[in-house]
């Protein structure tokens, strides 16, 4: 595992031998880890920034739900959140995919 990016909250490694080929990373948010690829980052995100507007569930009443949940053909995350957590979560993932576009960009500009 190599250390991408990591926060107060929580923190991002890239899997090496991993036993799916899709999930190359792990996002560690205090004591549950989750695989994930890069592309279901992108949509953790979506679902992050979405979670700041109003819900109209019968449990919200129009009001910012409290917890990010979201389903896969393998697992379902639920994750209780407030504004500080959703904070932390957004830059986790922002941090980690600029660090990984980051790379990719000077790999392809062949900068060491």
């Amino acid at each position: 595992m190599k250390l991408i990016y990591k926060n107060n909250y929580g923190a991002c490694y890239r899997i090496n031998n991993t036993s799916n080929p899709t999930c190359k990373l792990q996002i560690v948010i205090d004591t549950v880890r989750i695989f994930i690829s890069e592309k279901e980052m992108d949509y953790l995100l979506e679902i992050i920034r979405n979670s700041q507007e109003p819900c109209n569930c019968q449990d919200c009443n129009g009001n910012r739900c409290n917890k990010i949940w979201t389903t896969s053909p393998w697992i379902d995350v639920c994750i209780k959140v407030n504004d500080d957590i959703l904070e932390h979560m957004e830059d986790l993932i922002l941090g980690t995919q600029f660090i990984l576009n980051m790379d990719a960009t000077l790999e392809k500009c062949k900068i060491k």
